[in-house]
């Protein structure tokens, strides 16, 4: 027998198949949902300045496929983010790597005193570094590292005590938070107050401590700039920290390979640069604000340069022992990392 077919029996099949596809049409329209922790408020400018607006980016370049959800708190301690990410528990997170002494001992390269003079130009050197020279030695193995970006010259902020000489640092009492900071200490001879920094502005206006060593942001940040009133800053900066924004490496496979080149079109040196170009631009606001309030500002002196430079050598030396150990040039490293640094400061040494 031959079925004739009707318009009115047309029309009932079509809309049989489009009831039966439609199902799958709208699975396949549901975005991907990535979930990221970040351990400082939402308000901080690391977060509100960089991170919200990275993950603005994926989610229009992917056309709504991928969404970027912050979480209203972080999921664990700043430290437990690290394995939070490798096993799953949330998809994005940054991490410091100045918080896990001996598993980034490589990443070292950019925290050096004296290395860069603004975070921008630390960030995008220190990626361009890590993508040429480090990716393969495996630092971040169990997770996927999609960028990497630091603050600006570290300094020294204190209440009374001023630091002018090296001799100053002499039995110093100053607020750390680990890593380079505590290798500071012991070369420096000052006494480490090792707390987290939210717990800063207690610790100065109290008088348990002398002062921080921070960025000039984070003086801000913290509200410090009611209880500092010296300020020493050094060239290339005291010392610098690294952050790196890591990726669960299963969530990463959940994009579609069109996704993934989008996600990472939009890491590597592009969070770098936002990255720095955010923290560099709380750095500047950070230091007109504390001019305003009558800080006493002291660039550091040729001979404080020198002193500083002498009792810190030894941490070039361990990390050219520690390159060497794993297979990599580390004095081409660190000459390709400085020329990438004059490059972008526009600096001749």
């Amino acid at each position: 027998m031959t079925l004739k077919w009707t318009t009115p029996l047309l029309g009932l099949c079509l809309g049989a198949a489009m009831l039966a596809t439609a199902p799958a049409r709208a699975q396949a329209q549901k975005p991907v949902e990535l979930t990221f922790s970040a351990w400082i408020p939402h308000t901080h400018v690391l977060v509100a300045n960089f991170m919200i607006p990275w993950g603005k980016e994926v989610e229009q370049a992917t056309e709504g496929r991928v969404k970027v959800n912050f979480l209203p708190k972080p999921v664990t301690n700043p430290v437990g983010h690290l394995d939070a990410v490798r096993n799953g528990l949330v998809d994005l997170a940054f991490i410091s790597h100045s918080y896990y002494p001996g598993r980034f001992d490589l990443m070292k390269f950019a925290i050096l005193p004296f290395s860069g003079q603004s975070a921008e130009s630390t960030s995008v050197a220190s990626w361009r570094i890590y993508d040429k020279y480090l990716r393969e030695a495996g630092e971040h193995r169990g997770v996927k590292l999609l960028g990497l970006y630091g603050h600006g010259p570290g300094a020294v902020f204190t209440t009374d005590k001023k630091v002018q000489k090296v001799e100053d640092f002499d039995g110093l009492k100053l607020r750390i938070g680990g890593g380079i900071q505590a290798d500071l200490a012991r070369a420096l001879g000052f006494n480490a107050v090792v707390k987290p920094a939210p717990e800063s502005y207690e610790l100065m206006s109290t008088g348990v401590v002398d002062g921080v060593l921070f960025p000039p942001e984070s003086v801000a940040s913290f509200r410090l700039d009611g209880v500092v009133k010296n300020a020493t800053l050094f060239p290339g900066g005291l010392y610098a920290d690294l952050h790196g924004i890591v990726m669960n490496e299963r969530a990463f496979q959940r994009l579609s390979p069109k996704d993934q080149a989008i996600l990472l079109k939009l890491s590597g040196e592009h969070i770098a640069r936002m990255g720095g170009k955010a923290w560099g631009d709380a750095d500047v606001a950070a230091l007109q604000s504390l001019k305003s309030k009558n800080v006493a500002f002291h660039q550091a002196s040729d001979a404080l340069v020198s002193g500083v430079r002498a009792r810190t050598a030894e941490f070039e030396k361990s990390w050219l022992e520690a390159a060497k150990a794993k297979g990599i040039d580390g004095p081409k490293l660190l000459a390709d990392y400085r020329a990438e640094l004059r490059k972008l400061e526009g600096t001749k040494q």
